[in-house]
């Protein structure tokens, strides 16, 4: 291995956006700090989860007509300890309402993909 540099594996998370050009905005930022498993719809996703190497799950909760919020029940279902963090990235300021499943942050848009970035760290290192 002489002159060879391994790269540290980084941490695994999931985006799940409906907006094709926001998720790829925020895919490229995160992509500097993340493994990313990004999504356009919810199917397969749970599938992703259940490997076991995911850190954090960031999800717009209108995909596919309100289905985010079947997905973070299904999550704290299969995470009942809230092992897996997970962060909700909307266009609607769900902070104050009375949601199903734990959120462990709240972000509403418009959101920077540095910020976005940097709060998944932060959620990451607080588990």
């Amino acid at each position: 291995m002489d002159g060879v540099t391994l790269k540290p594996k980084l941490p695994a998370i999931v985006l799940i956006e409906k907006d094709e050009v926001t998720l790829d905005l925020y895919r490229r930022e995160l992509s500097k700090s993340f493994e990313v498993f990004s999504f356009d719809q919810i199917d397969g996703v749970m599938e992703v989860i259940k490997q076991g190497e995911v850190q954090a799950v960031i999800v717009e909760p209108e995909i596919s007509y309100g289905r985010g919020w079947e997905l973070i029940a299904s999550i704290n279902t299969a995470f009942p300890d809230h092992a897996l963090p997970v962060i909700v990235c909307s266009t609607r300021d769900h902070s104050s309402e009375r949601l199903p499943g734990a959120v462990t942050k709240y972000l509403t848009k418009p959101v920077l993909p540095q910020e976005l970035k940097e709060k998944t760290l932060e959620v990451i290192k607080g588990k």
